[in-house]
């Protein structure tokens, strides 16, 4: 056996290691602690050198860094990776609860490397028990239960509620149709009035971009409290403001376009019965004169992609600015964007990355991330929201002669501002809209 000291820093507990963890406070994690203090760690953690993984003893591992010591005695193997994982799932059979999910993915694996499951410690039959079994099961789930899962999450969060929002679904689409049903206008005040600046030429854009209403009614009912306050401090169209005023939100979008802001108040109007939204004409750097500190419960917005998009020939619209010049304002303005948010609730920002004059990318959902960072809110969620492909399969062969590729998605980024722990207690079950009551009465 080859024994050695190693320094900690080269010691990384194994992500894919499939039994449970134990916890400070776990009894057993309490009692296998009191034992090491009393006789020591007479047994040595098992460390693969190829691969700088801890392959068994984590938990000991867990107990002896609380020491804070430089190295720690080991027994060093030199494995590939499947062997590695296949003296893992053998040292843990012996002791301890499995993770089923992360042991299932391991065997997987190990039967796609060919390895001899002899290596793992499991019978034949027990292999067959967990693999087969669990096979079954989920085909079972495939064939008979899997639309109604995704129906169940549907009814309760309007959407699946995962990482990926993939707008090109039937169910997304079905539920754009219904808000647009309600006769929301955004593009309305931005035809006659949107520049394109040179950029264009590397997104082939024709038109202007449209918020979609089914995002807009996810992000409120996902993130904000009941009847809670908007901050909206790039408005645009009309579309975030009819939704948070149908779904009983109260809205104040700052936009800096007279023109803009007098056909978001034209198209609210035509809509019945909803309370119209607070659209206010001004630069958002001039929020202070309109909302106080901490006096919303959601700040969120779209802004503009640098000058992707160039809405005005306004020296104050940022959209006209260059891209150094572009951060420094759009970073104040979310510094005091974050100001109005109450203490305990959340920033959702929609961005995307935009390519400067020679198609380089800018950065700019990282430039985002580091705004609110910079403005004490944590970084809670990031979820990619693919966007219906409409012209991208034209335009992807062109821009691919530069070896560019089609950007079909963006980036919804979500921040917390005050401690996590609380948001079980803050934000409550959510009720989905029934739109269609509503559309028959127009």
């Amino acid at each position: 056996m080859n024994i050695r000291e190693i320094p900690v820093e080269k010691i990384n507990p194994a992500a894919y290691n499939p039994r449970i963890d134990l916890q400070p406070g776990d009894p057993e994690y309490e009692a296998l602690k009191q034992s090491m203090t009393r006789f020591g760690a007479v047994e040595p953690l098992v460390w693969n050198e190829r691969t700088g993984n801890l392959v068994g003893g984590h938990q000991r591992f867990k107990i002896l860094i609380e020491e804070n010591p430089k190295t720690l005695l080991v027994s060093v193997v030199n494995l590939d990776e499947p062997e590695e994982k296949a003296l893992n799932l053998a040292l843990n059979k012996i002791s301890g609860d499995w993770d089923e999910f992360k042991l299932e993915q391991v065997l997987r694996e190990l039967q796609d490397f060919d390895i001899d499951m002899d290596l793992t410690g499991f019978t034949e039959t027990e292999l067959e028990d967990i693999l087969n079994t669990n096979e079954d099961e989920d085909l079972l789930l495939d064939e008979e239960e899997q639309g109604d899962v995704k129906e169940s999450l549907a009814d309760k969060f309007i959407i699946p509620p995962f990482s990926i929002f993939d707008a090109r679904q039937g169910y997304w689409q079905e539920r754009k149709r219904q808000w647009h049903a309600l006769g929301i206008n955004s593009d309305d005040g931005r035809d006659d009035h949107l520049i394109f600046s040179d950029l264009s030429k590397f997104a082939n854009l024709k038109g202007t971009s449209i918020f979609d209403p089914v995002l807009c009614e996810i992000i409120y009912k996902w993130f904000n409290v009941d009847e809670g306050k908007i901050y909206d401090p790039f408005a645009g169209g009309s579309v975030r403001g009819i939704v948070a005023s149908f779904l009983g939100y109260e809205y104040y979008g700052i936009d800096i376009r007279t023109e803009q802001v007098e056909a978001n108040r034209k198209n609210a109007a035509e809509i019945k019965d909803i309370k119209a939204p607070n659209w206010i004409c001004d630069d958002s750097l001039n929020v202070d004169r309109h909302i106080k500190d901490n006096h919303i419960d959601l700040l969120f917005s779209c802004p503009p992609y640098g000058d992707l998009e160039v809405y005005s020939d306004n020296p104050n619209d940022i959209s006209n600015m260059e891209y150094d010049d572009f951060i420094s304002a759009y970073s104040e303005i979310i510094k005091r964007g974050v100001a109005k948010l109450k203490p305990d609730r959340f920033a959702v920002f929609v961005v995307g990355d935009i390519r400067d004059k020679r198609g380089v990318y800018r950065n700019f959902v990282d430039d985002t991330k580091k705004a609110f960072l910079d403005a004490g809110l944590h970084f809670y969620n990031e979820i990619i929201l693919i966007n219906a492909l409409a012209t991208a399969a034209v335009r992807a062969a062109g821009n691919f002669v530069s070896r560019k590729v089609v950007k079909v998605h963006q980036n919804v980024l979500v921040f917390y501002k005050g401690d996590p722990k609380n948001i079980k207690s803050i934000y409550k079950n959510i009720e989905v809209a029934d739109l269609s009551d509503f559309i028959e009465e127009r």
